[in-house]
This record gives C-alpha cells, sequence and structure tokens, in this order.
C-alpha cells in the first residue's frame, strides 16, 4: 500500500517513550509495503538502541539513526539558542528534514508521547495544495499568541504531529529561513520549535484531521471544559462537534502533560495509562518499571485539587494559573 516515512527525535529519558509509540504504529500498520523509521539520536543508550532495532527487526522495517551532533553544536554555539528544559532534542527536527534522503516526497515527524491506534496510510497521498506541512491545531491558551507576534485570530498548530512536505521544504530553503530568524530576529521561545514553525510558516501550513493529533487534555478536563480554559473558537480552532465525533476513537493520541502525570510515570492517573501499557507490554520494555517523578509544591496542589474539586469549579482555577504560567516563562525564556 505504499511507503511510510516516519521521523522521531529522542533522548536516552524518552527512549522507552518513544520506543512504546513505535510498537504501537508498526502494530496497527501492518498493511503497509514499507515504514522506514528515522530516528534523531540525542545520545540515546546503546541498550535502547538495541531494543528500538530490535522493534524494527521484529516488524521488518527500515531504520536510520541518524547523528544529531552537528545540529547540536550548530544550535549551542553557532545560534545561541537557549536548551528546553535542559535538552535541545525538540529542536532537532527543524535543522534535520533537509538533508533525510527518502523515497517519497513527504516524512510524518510523531513526538514520543505519541499512541497510533490505526492506519496511517491516507497519508500516503494527501494532498498538501503547495503547503509545505500539515499539522492539527494546537490548545493553548489563546492570549499565548500575541506573546510571540501570531494575531489572536490566526491558526496555531501543534507540531506533535507534522506532515512534511519534504520536497517543497527544500525547494522553498524553510531550513534557512529558520536559521535566519534565530541568528536575527528571536532565538529563545517558550514552546520552541513549534513557535518557530507557527510565526515563520502558519500561512502554509494545512490544517490536519484531529484524528492524527488528539489532545489528551479533552479527557483530563472535558471537551467543553477545554475550550473555556483556553479560549477556543471555532474562529481559529477546530468545531466543537468534531472534537467530540474524534473523541470516541482518534488515530493518534498525544498524551499531553499535566497535573495527572504522564502514562510512563509511576503513580500517574492519565487517561491513556492503560493504552500505553497495552503496547509498552508487547514492546522490548516490557519488564519497565515505572519511575517515580519528583514534582514540586505547586504540581501537588494543583493535583490535589484536581481530584478532589468539581470540574467546574477546578477549570477556573487551572485557566487562571496557566494563564500566568505561560506569560511567565514565556517572558523568562525571551530574556533570560
Amino acid at each position: 500500500m505504499g511507503i511510510l516515512n516516519i521521523l522521531y527525535q529522542s533522548n536516552n529519558n524518552y527512549a522507552v517513550v518513544t520506543g512504546v509509540s513505535m510498537t504501537s504504529l508498526m502494530e496497527n500498520n501492518k498493511e503497509l509495503d514499507e515504514i522506514n523509521i528515522y530516528i534523531l539520536n540525542d545520545d540515546i543508550h546503546e541498550e535502547n538502541i538495541l531494543k528500538i532495532k530490535e522493534i524494527c527487526e521484529k516488524y521488518k522495517r527500515n531504520l536510520y539513526i541518524i547523528n544529531t551532533e552537528p545540529i547540536l553544536n550548530k544550535l549551542k554555539y553557532e545560534l545561541n539558542v537557549t536548551p528546553f528544559r535542559n535538552t535541545y532534542t525538540t529542536y532537532f527536527k527543524l535543522l534535520s528534514v533537509k538533508n533525510l534522503q527518502i523515497k517519497t516526497d513527504r516524512i510524518l515527524q510523531l513526538d514520543g508521547d505519541t499512541i497510533i491506534t490505526g492506519s496511517l496510510a491516507p497519508l500516503l497521498d494527501y494532498n498538501f495544495e503547495n503547503n509545505i506541512m500539515a499539522a492539527t491545531y494546537d490548545c493553548i491558551f489563546n492570549s499565548y499568541k500575541e506573546l510571540i507576534g501570531i494575531p489572536l485570530t490566526d491558526k496555531y498548530y501543534n507540531c506533535g504531529v507534522i506532515l512534511f512536505n519534504h520536497k517543497l521544504w527544500k525547494e522553498e530553503k524553510c531550513e534557512e529561513e529558520i536559521i535566519k530568524h534565530l541568528s536575527n530576529i528571536r532565538n529563545r521561545y517558550f514552546t520552541v520549535d513549534q513557535d518557530i514553525l507557527n510565526v515563520l510558516f502558519r500561512k502554509r501550513i494545512k490544517y490536519l484531521d484531529i484524528t492524527y493529533n488528539f489532545n489528551s487534555g479533552f479527557y483530563i478536563y472535558g471537551i467543553k471544559e477545554s475550550f473555556f480554559i483556553y479560549d477556543l473558537s471555532e474562529e481559529y480552532y477546530e468545531n466543537i462537534e468534531k472534537v467530540k465525533d474524534v473523541y470516541k476513537n482518534p488515530l493518534i493520541h498525544h498524551c499531553m502533560g499535566a497535573m495527572t502525570g504522564r502514562p510512563w510515570e509511576k503513580n500517574n492517573i492519565h487517561p491513556q495509562n492503560d493504552l500505553f501499557d497495552k503496547y509498552l507490554k508487547i514492546s522490548p520494555w516490557l519488564d519497565y518499571k515505572k519511575k517515580y517523578i519528583k514534582r514540586d509544591k505547586i504540581f501537588k496542589i494543583q493535583k490535589m485539587l484536581y481530584k478532589i474539586l468539581p470540574r467546574n469549579i477546578y477549570i477556573h482555577i487551572h485557566k487562571y494559573g496557566i494563564r500566568n504560567y505561560l506569560n511567565n516563562m514565556n517572558k523568562k525564556v525571551q530574556y533570560k
């Protein structure tokens, strides 16, 4: 049924998470003739590399491990980019897509915290309509757009799942434009690569159906509640009835962080925990012991309030908190 090219980026801390995502992808796309996995390797330990290779060998798929040291050096020493949570991994795709040697005109970038539950075959002949990439809209506080110079009524896209038009990306010198922006305009953003792609290319991003990148926040807070928290509107987001429909069975779950913890953490209450465990158990990490993640006092209080308060009360507290958090973090990275 065709060739699917997949791009992941991972450091060792995210290797298990990425491996589980890969396992879910392989399990639910067995009908495809060829799947080529490209891993942007940020010092993944050899034992995890071997397990990643084991996944591809099990499903008879191709694996390409990409050395990212040149990209890392460019980000750190030439562009003076600030790391995101003490790592540069999330930036790697920005400076790697151009040089990937692929057999088709497209490559699907997936964050490691995604779980694929259905066939991605429709993306093989997805019509870009002369756009350089395709992505779904993001659930981010709408006023955040102003902090990075985007009009409130413009679309803002989530870059956890991106279908790159590889041919056009190269022809239009998108990487060069990113480097120019980081060098001369601004090189510190809170949501880093996602902000950069939205600032530079949002007019050339085609909408990708929300089933390919369904935010777990809709399960954590509720659909109407999420629209309230983030001031979402059909003018610049998705139709709420569409969200309700996809909610039942999305093709790609994006396991976003929240006070629930994440599915790979010990004692989490994340709605995708059982789904994650399903693929963890058939991955090479089936004996993996989830680790306790140390959280600060504010997180612990927030988790407690989430568990004990009625949802219609809690969402007001969360909305206030997330607004202040985004404002403060954006200032912190910009003026550090």
